[in-house]
């Protein structure tokens, strides 16, 4: 080697071995280098956080069987309680059957359609045959569908069994299709604020056309247009009977005070007016309906979701200004039907309420805009609200026991006298007590099974039905006036039974996990509204389908992983 080409060889070595990654010292720095590591007080950039999964669209393009299930939800929504029929009042009950039906028909061979597609034009090396996971609610109502069936089967009055009561129909074969709609909302569905706020909306606008025939603007044609305090009227709105319009607007009204408190109203709606206005109107609309079963089950949704809504104090506010609209409600029909209408005296009442609605309002305000602000461990807020749940309680017994003395009809006083006197007169309950007395006495002719689905009129009217034309002006009855002691004389204690635990199932669900997904509370409430209206109610095609949604709507928030999917 040339001296030339030597000391180049060594100047060159020189330099490699004085580099940081070659020196025995810095063996750490080295390996750091060649495997891309910081050194120790280099700032390490924070790691991207994965991006969150978008939000599908209301109508996911890629899910065709949740389009079908989204507009099956829409047409039950507004389509069904809104349509009437050229027939009005006079056939309204067949209209709503056939129109169920169809639209529930329809909604069922459409999903069946959209699974051959997916059979059929899915890859072979993708295609899986999804087994669907039953929970406790679906087994609960799939038993009481099976006890259905076998009602139905042993029943002596097989044709009514099936085919139910002529146009007021709750046999076994429109009840299975009351299942179908559950299945298909609940397992299809993937629950959006959306859905829960449109049922309030269906809920609105039905309340919207009670109150415009109750002042007397027909706008259905229905040929009363006079107003409801000249002529009495027991049917208004698109839905016929006043007793199975308030099943759709409590349970509505429910949900709407539910997303408000929650807030899970939709974005255009940021401060919540508009779910809060739907909430006023369906609150009117309940008040002229006035239902006593309405009004008791608003009452027991406060006491029995109160505790699981109020988890925070911002919530408290929230459930505060619901409050202050529901008093300013009341006193705002106070003053113009009570006074203005029929000139009745506004009252210390009607004072009392209007303070009552401006105090709440002002300590909602206040809270909202953050000048109280106050931090209470949701403990604390359980144990207030369980304590407030206790003086109602005690204090509705208290108004019932002097009212047993003090007055003559009402409520508290029928409860008094129930309670405190052990008078359970025939005519308490709007007459309700007849009925349930004499169902009690036939629940032991067939205990298990029952006497078939809708046979409710035959069995009772053939021991009863002398008494009861008499009674009530020779009107035989067709059903119990409660849900429950009608499932038990026609389906019995199985069919009971499996029906209470699918809604008392779905309930605790609900509440389990309220606090992870406010839609949870706000479908369980909504429930438990339907479960005391039910208990002065019945089941027609009317009202039936709509309350059947609900509950697809609250299977469907059970089955939501988190928040996120909502």
């Amino acid at each position: 080697m040339s001296a030339k080409k030597q000391t180049k060889f060594l100047k060159k070595r020189q330099k490699t071995a004085a580099s940081p990654a070659n020196r025995p010292d810095r063996p750490a720095a080295a390996a750091r280098r060649n495997t891309g590591a910081p050194s120790p007080g280099a700032k390490i950039p924070l790691a991207k956080k994965a991006p969150k999964r978008p939000e599908s669209p209301l109508f996911d393009k890629n899910n065709l069987m949740e389009i079908i299930a989204r507009v099956f939800l829409l047409a039950m929504v507004f389509l069904f309680p809104l349509a009437i029929g050229p027939e009005k009042y006079a056939n309204i009950t067949h209209f709503k059957n056939s129109l169920f039906y169809v639209i529930a028909s329809l909604g069922f061979c459409s999903v069946i359609v959209a699974m051959v597609f997916k059979v059929i034009f899915t890859p072979s090396d993708k295609f899986q045959i999804e087994t669907p996971k039953l929970n406790v609610t679906d087994i609960a109502v799939l038993c009481y569908w099976g006890f259905l069936l076998i009602s139905a089967l042993l029943s002596p009055y097989k044709e009514v069994a099936f085919n139910g009561q002529g146009v007021r129909n709750d046999g076994f074969i429109i009840q299975s299709f009351y299942v179908g709609v559950y299945f298909v909302i609940s397992h299809i569905l993937r629950l959006k604020k959306f859905d829960l706020n449109i049922y309030c909306f269906g809920g609105t606008a039905v309340a919207a056309l009670v109150m415009l025939h109750f002042f007397g603007i027909d706008v259905l044609e229905t040929g009363f247009a006079k107003p409801n305090w000249e002529t009495g009227l027991l049917f208004m709105g698109p839905m016929g009977n006043i007793n199975l319009t308030s099943y759709f607007v409590t349970v509505a009204l429910t949900l709407a005070a539910g997303i408000y408190i929650t807030r899970q109203q939709l974005s255009f709606d940021r401060f919540g007016a508009v779910i809060l206005s739907c909430f006023a109107l369906m609150l009117w609309a309940e008040l002229n309906l006035n239902t006593d079963a309405g009004i008791v089950a608003m009452g027991v949704v406060i006491l029995v979701a109160m505790p699981l809504m109020l988890i925070s104090f911002e919530r408290v506010g929230r459930f505060l200004a619901v409050m202050s609209t529901a008093l300013g409600v009341i006193a705002f029909n106070r003053l113009v039907v009570k006074t203005w209408v029929l000139e009745e005296d506004f009252g210390t009442v009607g004072v009392l309420t209007i303070l009552a609605a401006l105090v709440t309002g002002a300590a909602a305000a206040l809270i909202s805009t953050g000048v109280i602000r106050l931090r209470i461990a949701p403990r604390t807020l359980l144990s207030a609200t369980l304590t407030i749940d206790g003086v109602a309680v005690i204090g509705t017994l208290v108004a019932a026991f002097f009212a047993a003395g003090s007055q003559k009809s009402g409520v508290l006083y029928e409860l008094g006298q129930m309670l405190y006197h052990g008078n359970f007169n025939d005519h308490f309950g709007t007459n309700r007590l007849f009925t349930w007395k004499r169902t009690l006495r036939l629940a032991g002719k067939k205990p298990i099974f029952g006497s078939g689905p809708d046979s409710f009129c035959t069995v009772f009217n053939k021991v009863y039905g002398e008494e009861s034309s008499v009674f009530f002006g020779g009107r035989n009855l067709d059903k119990a006036h409660n849900e429950y002691l009608q499932l038990l004389i026609c389906s019995g204690i199985t069919g009971l039974g499996a029906f209470l635990t699918f809604i008392g199932s779905l309930v605790a669900r609900t509440f389990r996990r309220a606090t992870d997904n406010p839609l949870l509370v706000c479908c369980g409430a909504a429930v438990v509204a339907y479960a005391v209206h039910a208990f002065f109610g019945y089941s027609l095609p009317i009202n039936s389908p709509l309350m059947w949604v609900l509950f697809g709507l609250a299977g469907a928030a059970v089955r939501s992983e988190s928040p996120d999917n909502v």
